[in-house]
């Protein structure tokens, strides 16, 4: 009998553990926001990979007249 009871007892205390631990709301944010910014950075990548030669194209023109209208001073 006092095997049932200490069964018993231990699965009354899970289950309040169980149940605490998914409704409590004590967690971090941070890790949501590296979730986002690991998402971010992963489509940023994405889109460098389709339009890499696109994206190289306009920076080196932008680049190549930002030196040549610095250079007219």
């Amino acid at each position: 009998m006092k095997f049932v009871n200490t069964m018993n007892s231990l699965m009354v205390k899970s289950k309040i553990k169980f149940n605490s631990f998914l409704q409590d709301e004590k967690g971090d944010t941070n890790f949501i926001s590296v979730l986002v910014l690991l998402g971010i950075a992963l489509a940023l990548a994405g889109v460098f990979l389709v339009f890499k030669s696109q994206i190289l194209t306009w920076v080196d023109t932008a680049i190549g007249s930002f030196f040549e209208t610095s250079a007219g001073r």
